[in-house]
């Protein structure tokens, strides 16, 4: 059950054509193909042909002019307007890989990060970095350990990535100069998935220190140094590890435990991160779709008794209050993304009545009107995404 009021915070593809899109739209794939719609409805716009090979990654340049797709698990593709789309990347993989996609600031040069599973039991899997530039160049990010003790994390500008090797924290640019270890002392860092999480700026790391699920968060420069303990109590405990940076960078929100082990539940908290005040934003409960307001003062946040039961809500971390963005409750309400300019909120879901699992795509505004379905019960959703709206300086 949410809290009433919280404390204030004072500080093999067919021949395919990309069209130019409007920034600002969403984009979604479904078994069929990959659309986009205007938020406020209307009819969709296919940005490929029709197609049933899966789509499985979606990711914008900033200018909202390129788009990157995973289709068939292991091929990734470049689209822009009115061009054919081009292969830029096949994965050698002996087993369906997991590719995520980043662009950097310029939309010049493409990130893939690729992850194989381990071809036979027992076997290690492999992580791998690749660059694709607009120019056809593919090539391979070598300078990553052999063995890494976590998945790498890519910086938000797709400039550096973070990872852990030898009980340490590194950072490396992609440039190919020499990684940077972080941290002065070894430690048990990224146990049991938990991720290395960069501020939005790219100067800073959050990351969890402990033997799961004895893990307390810890903040630490990009550069090496200044580390904080940010949850210092010493029984402090996790079960999920997400760690999401509010946008200005201020604040950190966090699933935190509920008087483990005798309690499942959790509550969502929120530290600051330049004093270490530490807040329950919720009363215990089951949280999901968790996600920040462009402008730092607002989270949306799914909240019910179990996930077929469960109700989108807006917290305004100001005024203190809680909306509720949806009127019944809804299943496997995974997922919530705001608009770039914050005046809508898109979200998955499956209907209550719905046996299948199929995810709908809605769209809400964040005072709870013009709630709406914008995909049929018929489609599963899968990926989603804002196309960007750019800044006035990249016009």
């Amino acid at each position: 059950m949410i809290q009433s009021s919280v404390a204030a915070l004072t500080t093999g593809l067919l021949a395919l054509v990309c069209t130019a899109v409007q920034a600002g739209d969403l984009s979604f794939a479904t078994p069929n193909g990959l659309f986009r719609m205007a938020p406020d409805g209307g009819d969709r716009e296919a940005l490929l042909p029709e197609d049933d090979h899966p789509f499985n990654a979606l990711a914008w340049s900033r200018d909202g002019q390129r788009l990157a797709i995973v289709q068939n698990y292991g091929e990734v593709y470049r689209l822009e307007p009115d061009a054919a789309p081009e292969l830029v990347f096949a994965s050698d993989c002996q087993r369906p890989p997991t590719i995520d996609l980043l662009w950097q600031p310029d939309g010049e040069t493409l990130v893939i990060k690729q992850h194989c599973p381990a071809a036979t039991a027992g076997a290690p899997a492999a992580l791998g970095l690749y660059l694709s530039r607009v120019s056809g160049e593919v090539t391979a990010f070598e300078t990553l350990p052999d063995r890494l003790e976590s998945d790498i994390y890519l910086a938000p500008d797709g400039r550096q990535v973070a990872y852990v090797a030898g009980q340490h924290l590194f950072a490396a640019a992609l440039d190919g100069s020499r990684p940077r270890r972080l941290t002065q002392t070894a430690g048990i860092y990224g146990a049991a998935g938990s991720p290395l999480a960069w501020s939005p700026d790219g100067t800073q790391l959050a990351f969890y220190e402990g033997n799961y699920p004895f893990q307390r968060l810890n903040v630490i420069s990009a550069s090496g140094g200044d580390r904080r303990l940010l949850t210092p109590e010493p029984d402090f405990q996790i079960y999920r590890s997400r760690v999401l940076w509010s946008p200005d960078g201020r604040y950190i929100a966090y699933y935190r435990a509920h008087n483990p082990p005798f309690s499942n539940q959790e509550v969502i908290a929120l530290v600051n991160v330049n004093t270490g005040e530490t807040q329950s934003l919720t009363r215990p409960g089951f949280y999901d779709a968790l996600s920040w307001a462009p402008n730092s003062q607002q989270l949306a946040l799914a909240s019910g008794v179990q996930a077929g039961q469960q109700t989108l809500f807006r917290l305004d971390l100001v005024s203190q209050e809680f909306t509720a963005l949806t009127t019944q409750p809804m299943q496997n309400l995974l997922d919530s993304q705001w608009a770039p300019d914050g005046s809508w909120i898109a979200f998955t879901a499956t209907p209550a009545a719905d046996p299948l699992g199929t995810q709908v795509l809605h769209r809400v505004r964040p005072d709870g009107t013009a709630l709406a379905p914008l995909t049929a019960i018929d489609e599963y959703i899968y990926p989603f995404t804002w196309i960007p709206v750019p800044l006035a300086a990249d016009r």
